[in-house]
């Protein structure tokens, strides 16, 4: 049975819902698929082609295969459609009046086979399970060539993965949440693409039909091959985008009240809004989001899960914070919102709770207490996470944000009683009904990064904190997860970091934290963890630094922000990143701290200087101090300008300036 177009031949099966082959005709590449030798499983049993009885039906590009199992009711629709040079693949209805279709797995079923080990590959996945880090799976890629691959290696169950030889570039893509494809080097010469196990139902809860992409695309981008950076491009272009509210926002902490309680706020409502209002003049009035850190009764990380409970006495009033809130939309361009944390859990809060906390021992002598993890599987089937949101809700005013710290999926893994919950289960039935309701508030999530999550993190949020994806992984997630420092976490950032994509991701604060005056066995107790002085940035401190990251890296991001990005190329030790409006960014690759981003003709950043075109206006930077010559961008070119300094009270001078008509 053929599915076939002017790019494409595709050999299925002529009674079983399985690829035999396909034929790539602009290449003359031939990629194989599936027999009869392997089987479908169903709730983990390999089920012989005999037990099912299929209908098949054709119509123009789309077959479709009417499964029924003749031991059991369950009936499985499936339709394959052939569009340009991508075979869809779809569950399309499936009836199962007892309830027992728990999973759909392919044992010895490839969805494609490569049998040409010259082709290169992309795996992005992540480490095992890290027993150190409440059991958090890292991200992590591999690149490389297929015939350098272990023949004798396990199938790597992957969440993004291809295949490319610069004439055709082929994958599979899934709906699916959790390690959705499995590639593995089988022989020699082979090398195999299949789906992982989908499970169809979770602790009652039936999962979105099972949509499957298997692609081979040609160049998309423009630049003559058919590679890994069209791969990407075609993933960010296809899944959702995120939140658009936080492409332009200058986002950061203000961190007010921390471990030890004795030595009182480093912050406070007053003291905010002094930061908030320099930041509204340095960048002359640009979107803000800021998220305070410990303005609840308690202070940072100190009666989770208890979300409400009021405003922290330590740093101001509910009034003053109503106050703030207000003077944020009216007066500085910003949103105020809060750092929560809805996946750890102390002791000492009232809403500790056995039926969702997972409670991990005794961790000794510890400034913050931390006895206990949450389940959110069970903390969203008791209903609990609602009511703690919603006197969250009540205790402060949130609008559009919230940034949710620390959050996990491994929270239930390797804890005695709690075997029956797992990762599947804490997406599924835990964190995804938890955005969906802040969703239906108008409220999209940042969280501090990837951070062990084993799934695209877009599938919950909008933004990080620390960028700690993968950084192949960018292309993929440009514009789908925005902000988030790369590198260090305080404050030692790099020109690499910069022009790559770096916004501020260390907070910030009023006084210096931990102070000055701290006894030393205090701070050793509370603080000897930190390998800098500080664990914050100051006005007074470190104003510099603040600006620098501002105008060198998150200024930079916003101008990215603005474009897709084309193409991901790594170059020596450095990249080339090509984005839509022939914007080239050249990040390392002169030398490790060299950076030129150029717009067709116009230099837009250069080592430690900017000429950035943004909101419509340009702001100019120079770290160092500079007195180089730039070209305008066409839009500004034979226009009036207004020229002016920005400083933290606000605009400054017109400097010293000679424009030229070369």
């Amino acid at each position: 049975m053929i599915l076939e177009n002017e790019i494409m031949q595709i050999e299925l099966d002529s009674t079983l819902p399985i690829v035999n082959q396909y034929f790539h005709k602009p290449t003359g590449q031939l990629f194989g698929g599936a027999n009869t030798d392997g089987e479908l499983q169903i709730n983990g049993c390999c089920i012989p082609w005999p037990e099912w009885q299929t209908v098949v039906t054709i119509a123009q590009n789309v077959v479709s295969y009417q499964t029924r199992l003749k031991t059991s009711q369950i009936v499985i629709h499936w339709q394959f459609t052939l569009e340009g040079s991508k075979l869809s693949i779809s569950l399309i209805e499936i009836n199962d009046p007892e309830q027992k279709l728990e999973s759909i797995g392919w044992s010895n079923l490839p969805i494609l086979i490569c049998n040409d080990s010259s082709y290169r590959y992309w795996h992005m996945s992540t480490g095992q399970p890290d027993p150190n880090a409440g059991y958090k799976m890292w991200a992590t890629d591999a690149i490389g060539v297929i015939a350098e691959l272990d023949q004798s290696g396990p199938p790597k169950p992957l969440i993004y993965g291809a295949i490319w030889n610069n004439q055709v570039c082929a994958f599979v893509d899934s709906n699916y949440p959790l390690f959705p494809i499995i590639h593995q080097r089988t022989t020699q010469e082979t090398y195999t693409i299949a789906l992982n196990t989908y499970q169809y139902r979770v602790r009652g809860k039936v999962l979105p039909m099972l949509k499957v992409t298997v692609g081979f695309l040609g160049d998309i981008n423009g630049d003559q091959l058919a590679n890994l950076s069209d791969y990407r491009l075609w993933i960010n272009r296809s899944h959702s985008k995120g939140d658009s509210l936080y492409y332009d926002a200058v986002k950061y902490k203000i961190l007010m009240h921390y471990a030890p309680p004795d030595a009182g706020s480093c912050t406070n409502l007053e003291d905010s809004e002094e930061i908030i209002k320099a930041m509204f003049h340095i960048t002359d009035g640009l979107p803000q989001i800021i998220y305070l850190v410990g303005q609840q009764l308690g202070g940072h990380d100190g009666t989770y899960p208890t979300l409400g409970g009021g405003t922290n006495p330590e740093i101001g009033t509910e009034e003053q914070l109503r106050q703030l809130s207000e003077s944020c939309q009216e007066k500085y361009n910003a949103i105020l919102s809060y750092h929560c944390n809805i996946d750890d859990a102390y002791r000492n809060s009232q809403d500790w709770d056995h039926r969702y906390v997972v409670e991990s021992g005794n961790p000794g002598e510890d400034a913050l207490n931390v006895h206990g993890s949450i389940s959110h599987t069970l903390d969203v089937e008791t209903n609990e996470i609602f009511r703690r949101l919603e006197e969250y809700m009540e205790c402060f005013p949130i609008a559009k944000t919230l940034h949710l710290d620390n959050m996990r999926l491994t929270n239930t893994l390797y804890q005695t009683g709690w075997e029956e919950i797992g990762v599947i289960e804490e997406l599924v039935c835990g964190l995804m009904p938890i955005m969906e309701w802040l969703k239906k508030r108008g409220i999209t999530i940042t969280t501090e990064g990837h951070n062990g999550l084993p799934i695209d993190p877009s599938i919950l949020v909008s933004g990080f904190w620390h960028y700690d994806s993968p950084d192949r992984m960018r292309q993929i997630l440009h514009r789908r997860i925005s902000g988030g420092g790369r590198g260090s976490h305080l404050g030692q950032y790099t020109t690499t970091d910069y022009g790559i994509c770096n916004s501020l991701h260390i907070d910030l604060s009023y006084r210096k934290w931990p102070p000055d005056d701290l006894p030393l066995d205090v701070r050793q107790k509370h603080f000897g963890w930190m390998p800098t002085e500080t664990l914050t940035w100051t006005l007074k401190h470190n104003w510099k630094e603040i600006v620098d990251c501002i105008y060198l890296g998150t200024l930079l991001h916003h101008f990215y922000n603005e474009r897709e990005m084309l193409i991901w190329d790594e170059v020596g030790n450095g990249w080339r990143i090509t984005y839509a409006g022939d914007v080239v960014a050249e990040v390392g690759i002169q030398s490790q701290k060299s950076l030129k981003v150029t717009m067709k003709e116009i230099i837009v950043a250069e080592d430690n200087d900017r000429f950035i075109p943004i909101h419509e206006a340009i702001y100019a930077y120079s770290k160092d101090g500079s007195n180089r010559d730039w070209r305008l961008p066409l839009d500004f070119q034979g226009v009036p300008l207004q020229i002016f300094t920005l400083s933290k009270d606000g605009r400054d001078s017109t400097p010293d300036y000679k424009l030229s008509e070369q």
